[in-house]
């Protein structure tokens, strides 16, 4: 459903898209056979490859720090681009992008509201409980469990603090997760939502990672699909680019996203191709 802003209040209305939601799970609710780094692995090993940056994420992250002073919060790299999330003296959030081959400053982003701020506005709009949440181009995107026991997704504009979307679904994540279970057992690594589907990576009983894809309108299963790379092998791959502990991780039917504490105290984001067990 998509709600638009009226009047300070949301009004429902069917989807005609969705942005992709990428629910991380934490892995301290992994089975004890996933959140262990020490895991063998019998089948082919991931491989990795980075494309080659002028600049170090050391000294990127230098020039972030001139043009924005505060703490890093987390970085990420794409499309030959560094991502730093700041947290800045003057106690907001930045968005601070600087190119890995020139070195220059591409992009410094404020965000007017806060992720709290954001919550606020969508628990108005959306009363219940939030699940999860997720941040893209200067959109936040609330998974919140309604007091109607259905799941919405809230979007709330970092900027001007509006709602600027309400999608709900026939089925619960719970409902969904069930219908996916019965076509794939197993245990449940990560899920994603996008346009009405929701996308659940499974380790299923043959020892492969499976990704399964439910209708939320429908409950139908629309997909089933063993993935060549499980997570445990592109757990590995990511901690090859980062030393470190992994904190989170999601997946999508592109990619393992990981959320990776380094050992220089910062937050990196590493994807890994399911298919490939390469870096994208």
């Amino acid at each position: 459903m998509i709600g638009k802003v009226l009047a300070g209040k949301a009004v429902v209305a069917k989807a005609v898209g969705g942005a992709t939601i990428g629910t991380a799970i934490a892995l301290g609710s992994m089975t004890s056979a996933f959140a262990s780094d020490g895991q063998h692995i019998t089948s082919t090993k991931a491989s990795a490859h980075t494309e080659a940056a002028t600049y170090t994420q050391a000294q990127a992250k230098a020039i972030a720090l001139k043009n924005c002073g505060g703490t890093v919060q987390s970085v990420s790299f794409e499309n030959n681009a560094y991502t730093f999330l700041i947290h800045g003296q003057d106690n907001q959030d930045h968005h601070v992008k600087v190119n890995a081959h020139s070195g220059k400053v591409v992009k410094v982003e404020k965000l007017s509201f806060s992720r709290s701020e954001a919550q606020a506005v969508a628990l108005k709009n959306c009363g219940g409980t939030v699940k999860s949440v997720g941040f893209n181009d200067g959109v936040y995107t609330f998974l919140i469990h309604g007091k109607d026991s259905r799941d919405h997704h809230v979007k709330v504009n970092a900027q001007s603090g509006k709602v600027i979307q309400i999608q709900s679904a026939a089925f619960t994540k719970a409902q969904i997760q069930t219908i996916a279970l019965k076509n794939c057992s197993g245990t449940i690594q990560s899920s994603s939502y996008a346009n009405d589907v929701y996308t659940f990576l499974i380790h299923g009983k043959d020892n492969k990672d499976h990704h399964v894809k439910v209708n939320a309108e429908t409950g139908k299963v629309i997909k089933v699909e063993a993935v060549k790379f499980t997570q445990e092998q592109a757990k590995q791959a990511a901690l090859q680019q980062h030393k470190g502990t992994v904190q989170s991780v999601s997946f999508s039917e592109q990619a393992y996203t990981f959320v990776i504490k380094g050992t220089d105290n910062v937050k990196h984001t590493v994807k890994i191709s399911p298919q490939t067990g390469k870096v994208c």
